[in-house]
């Protein structure tokens, strides 16, 4: 049996992870698809409310602390003696994906923060939402599994 470091660690990152996991999941299924419908005006208007609002606190918690905490239940359980080796593949996997989704991260957020400077120039909206799409679905695939 693993530590009860390395399984808190595992279960924390569970946690902060699947928070994160669900935001992707909704904003993926539920909110982008309406958002196409609705508009890339109404949809920057929203976004610059939420995501550059308290979104801004949120949303980097839960990505750098479920990718800190994934970080700190890997190197536990490599140094925890009594965790299972049959455990490795997934811990260690999860670290990888947790990476990736940082990763994405660096490409989709440019495009959501440059809702600040960019007004309400449609074609410039839609770039960004369609960017921003791209690259969500990227690092909703890495953040969810």
């Amino acid at each position: 049996m693993a530590s009860s470091v390395t399984i808190g660690f595992v279960v924390a990152a569970t946690a902060v992870s699947g928070l994160l996991a669900g935001t992707n999941i909704d904003r993926l299924i539920v909110q982008m698809p309406a958002w196409e419908q609705v508009g890339v005006l109404a949809w920057a208007t929203y976004s610059r409310e939420a995501d550059l609002g308290n979104g801004l606190v949120l949303y980097p918690l839960e990505g750098i602390g479920g990718a800190f905490l994934t970080a700190c239940a890997a190197v536990a359980f490599y140094f925890d003696r009594t965790a299972p080796r049959s455990a490795a593949i997934p811990i260690y996997a999860a670290v990888v994906l947790v990476l990736g989704g940082l990763l994405a991260t660096t490409q989709a957020a440019p495009y959501m923060l440059s809702l600040r400077e960019i007004g309400n120039d449609p074609a410039a909206l839609q770039r960004a939402f369609d960017g921003l799409n791209w690259w969500g679905m990227v690092r909703g695939v890495f953040q969810v599994l």
